[in-house]
């Protein structure tokens, strides 16, 4: 297809990476870099704690809690990272098409100017629509600047994620997950872990305590607290959990759109081979030529669009952990 040709001009000798590499860089991105570290020294801190033959039981329960705790956190740096990269990726992507996009709507609303012109020539055409079929093609040509400029700011972002990288289209999307993700990301998410932990670790503390030689005030104040956490453990949960649900139900939506979307591509390529046999038989005009191809790009961004806010919900969910 045209099209294609006109994307693998705007490419030009670069090849095209798929997100399937890209998102295999996030374990080299800071925030990851620096949650690995802290999972292995709390990771070291453990294993020094669990080699004193003289600790307690509250110090290894610490290390122990400190040590999961790191561990879910990298867990989530790293999801974020990924969620982070497939946006970047999408919105890279979908700026090279804006491009072509531009590209191919300056070249119509030019052609557009000739037609005008020459019809003004002959007497078919006022001043005022040569006058409007100049604006237009002024507006096509400042939009083709925009979009370069976005281009240049949307390849830039994905580059200080994973480094210079040019995106290509993005085929299989990923199935929707099975609705018990919903609480597997509960089960994972670090704030509940880190809630959960103080829980049990003032809950220790109290079963360490008798009356016959602590003040029954301090009991009372662990008590307390531990029935703070307790009801803010499951306020939190609560709010979560109605948080991902809501993620997690526009991902069916989401794929719908991105299946009508593609029916909307088809039909546009069905469209552009009718014309452009119209146009061999001598039967269409280039200039309805060119507005059928400039109709395809936009249904292949249309299209791409579709497949990255599926993406970028996808890739969300799972890093709201």
């Amino acid at each position: 297809m045209r099209s294609a040709l006109f994307l693998a001009a705007l490419l030009g000798p670069a090849l095209a990476q798929p997100l399937a590499e890209a998102l295999q860089k996030a374990p080299e991105t800071p925030g990851v870099v620096t949650a690995r570290l802290e999972r292995e020294a709390r990771a070291r801190d453990l294993e020094r704690t669990l080699q004193d033959p003289l600790r307690t039981l509250l110090a290894e329960l610490q290390a122990r809690q400190a040590e999961a705790l790191a561990r879910a956190r990298l867990k989530r740096a790293l999801a974020q990272a990924q969620s982070e990269i497939a946006s970047a990726y999408a919105q890279a992507q979908e700026a090279l098409l804006q491009v072509a996009l531009a590209e191919k709507a300056l070249e119509v609303a030019e052609l557009a100017l000739r037609a005008a012109e020459i019809r003004a020539q002959g007497g078919g055409a006022t001043a005022l629509e040569v006058l409007e079929a100049q604006n237009r093609a002024l507006e096509a040509r400042k939009n083709l600047e925009l979009a370069r400029s976005g281009r240049e700011a949307a390849l830039a972002a994905l580059a200080n994620l994973v480094g210079p990288w040019t995106p290509e289209g993005v085929g299989e999307v990923p199935p929707l997950p099975e609705p018990e993700v919903v609480e597997g990301l509960l089960r994972a998410h670090a704030d509940l872990l880190s809630l959960r932990q103080s829980l049990e670790l003032v809950r220790f503390q109290r079963g360490l305590l008798d009356e016959s030689f602590v003040p029954r005030r301090e009991i009372e104040a662990l008590e307390d607290q531990a029935r703070l956490l307790e009801e803010n453990l499951q306020a939190l949960e609560r709010s979560l959990r109605v948080g991902l649900q809501a993620r997690y139900d526009q991902l069916p939506p989401l794929l719908q759109g991105i299946r009508a979307a593609e029916e909307a591509l088809r039909a546009a390529r069905e469209r552009l081979e009718a014309e452009q046999a119209r146009f061999q038989a001598g039967l269409a005009s280039r200039l309805a030529l060119l507005q059928q191809e400039l109709a395809l790009l936009q249904a292949e961004l249309a299209f791409a669009q579709a497949k990255h806010g599926y993406l970028k919900a996808y890739y969300g969910l799972l890093a709201s952990r």
